[in-house]
């Protein structure tokens, strides 16, 4: 499998050291019907490869760890962590794990013909595309999980729709963009670090203009605004859920004084902090909405 388009052919090896979890069922359509599903999540090792000529169905197979190496326009590629590859019903698409990986950590949701996946026509070349994937790895180990316990009808159907919504996100590029989603998710890890625009455009290989030209485009803002925005939203739950002091929660999200936590969360909510969590704490009265 690692030489010429032309020499692809049926392989469907796992290899001995390989494991994987897998969920078979059906997803329903919004138009009804219903086509095959299969969701998993595999470690693989040594031995592990697949190559299909004209499967009956599409995929999204992403990289946790490790690495793996697909077939992209008649060649081989590093499909690494943060990766994903997209393959469409009858197209050639071949994968197998990297030379130099003992282990190749992956996610993946295969959908049977019937249900077209969007941006995905039958007959469509493979594409590798940098992704965020954190929710799609967490809703298909969730999925695989509940499966190989209580196995709860309710439970797994919420499982299946977090997947297919997953999936759909990360297919559909005009709702956002790979980069910002995985610089946000860097960010919500640690929001009072010291984030300045810099940083966060290093973060995810942009130059500061470009990381602005992005955020404005999709966001409507700033990175820093943005990242404002994050923090003053973390800050409010707090306020509702805990007896924090200012100093505390200014130190938390990177401020340096409780002054200057409370004018940028006036600046988003409208009030000062204390009095919004005199109305808006666990019990209390209702709560102000800021904008988008």
């Amino acid at each position: 499998m690692r030489g010429s388009i032309n020499d692809i052919r049926e392989i469907h090896e796992l290899g001995a050291a390989t494991r994987e979890s897998v969920v078979a069922g059906t997803r329903v359509g919004e138009r009804g019907g219903s086509c095959a599903r299969f969701v998993g999540y595999t470690e693989a090792g040594r031995g592990y490869r697949f190559g299909r000529i004209s499967p009956p169905f599409s995929q999204v197979l992403v990289t946790e760890r490790g690495e793996g190496v697909v077939l992209v326009d008649g060649e081989w590629r590093p499909c690494p962590e943060g990766f994903a590859y997209i393959t469409a019903p009858r197209s050639v698409c071949a994968y197998h794990i990297g030379p130099k990986c003992d282990a190749w950590r992956l996610h993946w949701s295969i959908y049977g013909e019937e249900c077209l996946l969007p941006s995905v026509p039958p007959g469509s070349p493979p594409r590798l595309v940098p992704v965020e994937a954190t929710g799609f790895r967490h809703a298909v180990e969730g999925y695989c999980h509940e499966n190989a316990s209580r196995a709860d009808a309710a439970v797994l159907g919420l499982w299946a729709a977090l997947v297919d919504r997953a999936v759909w996100r990360m297919l559909d590029a005009d709702r956002g963009d790979s980069r910002l989603d995985r610089l946000w998710v860097a960010v919500q890890r640690d929001l009072g670090a010291g984030w300045t625009l810099a940083r966060m455009a290093r973060e995810v290989g942009l130059s500061e203009e470009s990381l602005r030209r992005l955020c404005q485009k999709h966001l409507k803002r700033s990175p820093v605004a943005h990242l404002a925005k994050l923090r003053m939203r973390a800050a409010a739950d707090l306020l509702r859920h805990s007896g924090e002091k200012l100093d505390s929660l200014a130190a938390h999200f990177g401020y340096a004084d409780a002054f200057s936590f409370s004018t940028a969360f006036r600046r988003e909510w409208g009030m000062a902090p204390s009095r919004y969590r005199e109305q808006n704490r666990l019990g209390g009265g209702g709560r102000q909405k800021s904008g988008a």
